[in-house]
């Protein structure tokens, strides 16, 4: 399993440079467009909490 220091250390620096609403929007939209590319809603389990993501559907102009 990779080490995922530098990431976390990354996503805190957000946190700091961001604010709190603005790093998790981001992440809050990239674990969408993540469950709409594998076509199902994710839930994701730690020791901390649990996260769920429900997929809207999503009309294309077109």
């Amino acid at each position: 399993m990779a080490d995922n220091t530098e990431f976390c250390d990354q996503i805190g620096a957000a946190l700091a440079e961001l604010g709190t609403s603005e790093v998790l929007s981001c992440m809050a939209r990239t674990m969408a467009v993540i469950a709409q590319k594998q076509g199902s809603d994710i839930e994701f389990n730690c020791d901390l909490a649990v996260v769920s993501v429900e997929r809207k559907l999503i009309k294309l102009n077109g």
